[in-house]
């Protein structure tokens, strides 16, 4: 009997926990809300004589301040030493004649703080996030870093090692492989198509390269101090005319067109008895500041460009033939690029690219629904709002507008923006920009196996 009493229990209980289940899954989850406009923070500009701009943006309410100093240079000024700027920037932190590497850092440190620096293809960046009752010293450190740096032969050796390390890692990669032999054929010899240096052309560096790269190219007059967060305005000010005043104006560039190159084109890079084939194909397509930019960003996020987009739907969890595909819009001054990328199955090479192509070509000639777009408006919108929620952020986004010759609206309208395009829109911004009969494809695989494949597939006959 007390072993029928606790069946009796058991089932009950189960039954009440399927009731509880039935009534959860009937429920209707709330209605998620539109994301509002971006409300850009209130900015003060001023110009220094030198031709300098600083750009104050009070914003949050956490004691910190940021400091970046950005200047409309990096990789697009290599020449034929590639990576000369990244080598360069990394020499600004060894020192200058008023402070060793270590005490610079340990100053940075006691104001809450460490360097920062990064380098771009066409914009780089020094600078720093502290306490603000130190964000007039850190304007001062600063610009002493950029204006007296001493450039060490010894330093640039022990860079010169870290980099030599970097690159034969970068170059053991075939993403890395796949990358730079894509961007070559859509860019050729422009800066734009060359991401790796060889082994020799790093060991010819000499510490005044670096010197001579520094004063050339950063200079006031192509440079940009963004001050961002809690700070004394008029101290932060002061400290601005006094450490960058008698900085000396440089040459200023001007860039040429970038000529791209058309499709269709096909390179396969021998990687023998890899299990996977890792897969570039794409085009160059538009700059930030076309009037398509936006309407070919919703359609890019449709497309590949999120978790729940098209063809990562369709390769990976329909098909299995890939983990983490993705569609990529990478922005350069003047022009851009369009692409898909994924390291497929070597058996399903063929097979990805013909189901890619089919993903590419159905939305060219057929509208998605309104319902599929308001959920990937919904995302960009989100994600927008969201990606501008730091004193960081806030420099990256004004910088962003700065670099491509935006106007304030695009940040102020963005979300709006995203909102007013129809799905007749991205079908046309598709048919417009991703014609496959002009794109580059590039492969890095097994020959044997991949090539056979790829002749069967009908799609793929301009690449053959």
């Amino acid at each position: 009997m007390k072993f029928k009493r606790k069946l009796l229990v058991t089932a009950v209980t189960a039954l009440c926990t399927l009731s509880a289940f039935s009534t959860i899954a009937k429920e209707t989850p709330p209605v998620g809300g539109q994301p509002k406009d971006f409300v850009v923070p209130e900015t003060d500009t001023v110009t220094l004589n030198n031709g300098l701009k600083v750009t104050f943006i009070p914003y949050g309410k956490t004691p910190k301040v940021t400091l970046q100093l950005r200047t409309g240079t990096g990789n697009i000024d290599d020449g034929e030493s590639i990576w000369l700027s990244d080598i360069s920037y990394e020499m600004l932190r060894q020192g200058t004649h008023t402070y060793t590497a270590k005490q610079l850092a340990e100053s940075v440190a006691s104001m809450g703080g460490e360097v920062n620096t990064s380098v771009g293809m066409d914009s780089s960046f020094i600078g720093m996030s502290v306490l603000s009752e130190f964000g007039d010293d850190a304007v001062a450190l600063i610009a002493d870093m950029v204006m007296n740096a001493k450039f060490e032969t010894n330093d640039l050796e022990r860079i010169k090692t870290d980099t030599q390390r970097r690159l034969t890692v970068s170059l053991s990669n075939p993403s890395s492989i796949a990358n730079e032999a894509f961007y070559n054929s859509v860019f050729g010899n422009h800066p734009y198509g060359r991401l790796y240096p060889t082994s020799e052309s790093i060991s010819g560096l000499t510490a005044q390269n670096t010197a001579d790269f520094v004063k050339t190219n950063i200079v006031p007059n192509r440079s940009h101090l963004y001050v961002s967060g809690v700070f004394n305005k008029n101290e932060v000010a002061k400290a601005v005319e006094a450490s960058f005043g008698q900085w000396e104006k440089g040459e200023t560039v001007e860039r040429k067109t970038v000529l791209t190159q058309t499709g269709p084109s096909f390179e396969i890079l021998a990687r023998e008895g890899a299990p996977q084939s890792t897969l570039r194909l794409g085009l160059a397509t538009l700059s930030p500041a076309h009037d398509d930019y936006m309407k070919m960003s919703l359609m890019n996020t449709l497309l590949g460009g999120a978790f729940s987009s098209r063809i990562t739907s369709n390769i990976r969890e329909d098909k299995g033939y890939t983990y983490s595909p993705r569609s990529s819009m990478v922005d350069r001054v003047g022009t851009g690029v369009w692409y898909e990328a994924a390291d497929v199955t070597a058996e399903s090479t063929g097979a990805a690219l013909d189901e890619i192509i089919k993903e590419i070509n159905l939305l060219a000639t057929e509208a998605p629904t309104a319902e599929e777009l308001e959920g990937i408006k919904n995302y960009m919108a989100g994600i927008f709002v969201l990606r501008n929620s730091s004193r960081t952020a806030i420099i990256s986004q004004l910088a962003f507008t700065e670099l491509h010759g935006l106007d304030e609206s695009y940040l102020a309208d963005y979300v709006k923006t995203i909102y007013a395009i129809t799905p007749e829109e991205i079908k046309a911004v598709t048919a417009k920009y991703l014609d496959v009969n002009k794109m580059h494809l590039t492969i890095v695989g097994d020959t044997e196996s991949v090539m056979p494949q790829l002749k069967e597939v009908e799609a793929l006959k301009p690449f053959m």
